[in-house]
């Protein structure tokens, strides 16, 4: 190979270099550039769970609505019961939307969601299945938090709270457990 052939090769490689670099680069920046937009959306998503008032009508709903016929669905529950019922299940309808049309990460929604979300369908569940029927279609109502709560439940949680970690480089804080006390 003769000294021009070397040069135009090595040009190749750096020009080559260069296109995957800034192919990566702008990958990346369009990554970070469709999180940044949903971010705020996502974000006052799951504001009402961090309010008191929420999470005392969450309470209500698990403590009351097993205490009804399942037969009322929820159209047929009586006040102030039925607004929290609408008002709880409605919330995390919108969340399973959210994650599951992909505008939130599914794993995000999941992870943040899991224990009460889950606890709340397993209570509505039925009442859900009776308002279909009184409605006449099984496509009526909360069809996207069911499917949700779903694949909720046949995800490993704690391998999804570590693909978030991973996600971006990120990686899981060690956590130090003290030693037990000897007293």
């Amino acid at each position: 190979m003769d000294m021009s052939q070397a040069i135009n090769l090595l040009a190749l490689l750096v020009a080559s270099a260069a296109v995957v670099t800034s192919s990566s680069l702008t990958w990346r920046a369009l990554r970070l550039n469709h999180n940044a937009n949903h971010l705020p959306v996502v974000l006052d998503a799951l504001k009402d769970q961090r309010t008191g008032e929420f999470t005392r009508r969450e309470a209500v709903l698990w403590e009351q609505l097993p205490q009804h016929d399942v037969a009322l669905g929820f159209a047929g529950l009586p006040e102030p019961l039925r607004g929290c019922a609408y008002e709880v299940s409605c919330y995390y309808q919108h969340l399973a939307c959210l994650a599951e049309y992909g505008v939130a990460n599914w794993d995000f929604i999941a992870v943040q969601t899991t224990y009460r979300m889950l606890r709340t369908w397993d209570c509505i569940q039925p009442y859900v299945h009776a308002e279909r029927r009184n409605r006449g279609s099984a496509n009526s109502f909360l069809n996207s938090y069911e499917r949700f709560a779903e694949g909720v439940k046949a995800t490993d949680i704690d391998a999804a709270t570590n693909r978030l970690y991973r996600r971006n480089g990120s990686r899981r804080p060690k956590v130090v457990t003290p030693a037990p006390s000897r007293h």
